[in-house]
């Protein structure tokens, strides 16, 4: 059974158990008190909660009327119904405006059950909408005192049926400059202080024209004609018909998060640059020390061997001075051969002659001769030559990735591919060596190597990667755009 507390302002015993019994039948268990005199009602009322309360309209010293002024006054939203036979609609409509929820005749209790119901059903009601509206104020107080204390500008703003800031949090002083009752009382600031070139981006986030499930950055001059750096978190409302009315955001000051990555991308354009001079001095001064070996080293080299071959054929020989001079002959070519090799590798002239292809052949002749690794080469695409920086790049990419198979990898095989199509070329460098773990690898002396080697394919915004793993061989892979490369000339 449902249980109810009931006040019962009677001065009648029967009529008391004559409701109760209509209540009990109806399954309702009472646990009530009756009272007789407005002391005895103040005097429960302070003892509640009660579910009802029900009360004669007359009372030899008490009714109706007095129990519901004290009730008005004790602001008890309880459901108070009057039973009586002394009453009539000249008494029972003051009651009513009183706020009495309903009045029954004593002498027939038919409605007694159903309004009762009825008036339990509107207090819960009541209470519900109490509640909900007790729970929105706590979030609104929640709300506020967050947006109030917030270091980020919190904002809603209006587009119809004009656009105007609706709530702008005080951040907005210390932030912009500005205070929330500048931006209510000029609707036309936003548009007054927001950066010229970021004018047309606000006016389509009014329009709705832009996404706001990404961050949106704008930039705004601050009262003192800073430029503030705003990123702008933003959440649309939209009415029954589906049109935006407001925005509702959050704006971040990201103005030293932006001017530290200005600082770091000028840092790295400085980097790239330097890096640059160096890659350009290193092939200046191969191109210079090439040209002094072969030229004059070389030269004289041979000189020396010529005049030892004419001394020898005026000086008479015995067995023992021919044998020395054909010794100082071989070495003296020995050494031009010597000088002949570092010179090609310092800047091989087919690279200049012929291009990237016939020097890279060159070059791994050169490579099988000295370490007995198999390598061949295989072509697709290279049918005219390269702008020279560019060649000069991947020239020396693969003469490194060489190098360090012959020194690391304890390869037999190796195969180093060239491909050109669609506006891409792709070169790769493998072996069947032991490999190694790319992820170990870190900036020293043993890898600098493969650093020069990122920073050349780096300026030719290009790709390079290293496949490896223990026990199965290395592969380098460069990838390069070849619409993005710098014109004839222009070193790298």
């Amino acid at each position: 059974m449902q249980k109810l507390r009931i006040i019962i302002v009677e001065d009648s015993e029967d009529d008391t158990m004559l409701m109760l019994h209509e209540l009990q039948q109806a399954g309702y268990k009472s646990d009530y008190i009756r009272v007789q005199t407005a002391g005895a009602f103040k005097d429960a009322l302070h003892n509640g909660p009660w579910d009802l309360i029900i009360s004669d309209h007359a009372l030899p010293n008490f009714g109706a009327p007095e129990a519901l002024d004290i009730l008005n006054k004790s602001n008890n939203d309880c459901p108070f119904i009057i039973v009586s036979n002394a009453i009539g609609e000249d008494v029972a409509v003051p009651a009513m405006k009183a706020g009495a929820h309903d009045y029954i005749i004593k002498n027939n209790l038919t409605r007694f059950i159903p309004v009762i119901e009825r008036a339990l059903q509107d207090s819960e009601a009541r209470n519900d909408r109490k509640k909900v509206k007790r729970a929105l104020r706590e979030s609104e107080e929640r709300f506020r005192r967050l947006a109030e204390n917030a270091q980020d500008l919190i904002y809603r703003f209006s587009l119809v049926p004009e656009r105007r800031f609706e709530y702008v949090s005080p951040s907005a002083r210390e932030l912009i400059g500005y205070t929330p009752e500048e931006h209510y009382a000029n609707p036309k600031l936003i548009c007054e202080i927001v950066h010229p070139e970021d004018s047309d981006l606000l006016k389509d986030l009014f329009l709705g024209k832009v996404e706001l499930s990404q961050p949106l950055t704008l930039r705004w001059y601050h009262k003192d004609g800073s430029i503030i750096w705003f990123e702008h978190r933003n959440v649309p409302i939209y009415d029954e018909e589906g049109i935006l009315i407001a925005i509702e955001g959050i704006a971040r000051d990201i103005t030293e998060r932006v001017l530290n990555e200005q600082q770091l991308k000028t840092n790295h354009a400085q980097i790239e640059a330097l890096s640059n001079r160096i890659l350009n001095a290193m092939e200046d001064e191969r191109s210079r020390l090439a040209r002094e070996l072969h030229d004059e080293l070389g030269q004289a080299l041979t000189a020396v061997k010529l005049d030892i071959q004419l001394l020898g054929d005026q000086v008479p020989a015995t067995q023992a001075l021919n044998q020395r001079l054909n010794q100082t002959i071989e070495l003296v070519d020995y050494t031009i051969n010597l000088v002949r090799r570092q010179s090609i590798s310092l800047r091989p002239p087919a690279l200049d002659d012929m291009g990237l292809l016939p020097a890279i052949d060159e070059m791994v002749r050169g490579f099988m001769n000295r370490t007995g690794i198999d390598t061949i080469v295989q072509s697709s695409g290279f049918s005219k030559r390269l702008p020279r920086p560019v060649e000069t790049a991947l020239y020396r990419c693969v003469q490194e990735s060489l190098t360090n198979i012959a020194r690391h990898a304890q390869a037999k095989k190796a195969k180093v591919s060239l491909k050109r199509e669609n506006g891409l070329l792709s070169i790769s460098i493998n072996d069947d060596g032991v490999g190694f773990d790319p992820e170990e690898q870190k900036i020293s002396a043993a890898s600098i190597g493969l650093t020069g080697m990122q920073e050349r394919i780096k300026l030719l915004a290009g790709e390079f990667t290293i496949e490896s793993s223990i026990g199965h061989g290395t592969t380098v892979v460069i990838k390069v755009p070849w619409k993005n490369w710098p014109g004839e000339g222009k070193k790298l």
